[in-house]
């Protein structure tokens, strides 16, 4: 995106810098023919797209200003932003400690084991019993084993009511 900006702003500054030539090189024409004796018309005519010229310029000035700004703008939102979503970062994974703080005091107080907890923390990120199994290292059959464990000594029906316990309004 950047690149896009940037080569339209490259390209404003070219086309002012080829219509300043323009002018320029008009400029030195009149000159020249007004020491030729060219007609009055013709000086009139060079004139005016002398003047037709810098009125382009003037625009694309314009332009190239209000681009430069907004860029400038920009690029402060930008920093913004960013300051802001490394705050909501920071916030988020203070949140994220906390409630994980919460989840580990309650299989405490279900008085899970070590090995049960781990597998209920994979529960609630989702993971199946074969994935489970897999991170852990284990069977499948060892990890169902202890998602029924969790269960039973929660005190609920399965994987759903588990998961719906922590995520549920009370």
């Amino acid at each position: 995106m950047t690149d896009v900006i940037f080569n339209y702003l490259n390209r404003l500054r070219a086309s002012i810098v080829f219509f300043v030539l323009l002018v320029a090189f008009n400029i030195f024409d009149i000159y020249d023919d007004l020491l030729d004796g060219s007609s009055i018309t013709h000086i009139i005519e060079e004139t005016i797209m002398i003047l037709i010229f810098i009125s382009i310029i003037g625009v694309l000035v314009k332009k190239l200003v209000d681009s430069s700004n907004k860029l400038h703008q920009l690029k402060k939102e930008l920093v913004n932003i960013k300051q802001l979503h490394a705050q909501q970062t920071h916030e988020m994974q203070e949140a994220r400690k906390s409630y994980s703080d919460i989840i580990a005091q309650q299989f405490q107080d279900w008085q899970l084991t070590r090995s049960e907890s781990e597998v209920g923390f994979l529960l609630l990120k989702g993971l199946s019993l074969k994935e489970i199994a897999s991170v852990r290292d284990t069977k499948e059959k060892s990890a169902r084993q202890q998602a029924s464990n969790i269960y039973a000594k929660a005190g609920l029906t399965g994987r759903h009511e588990f998961a719906g316990w922590f995520f549920e309004d009370r």
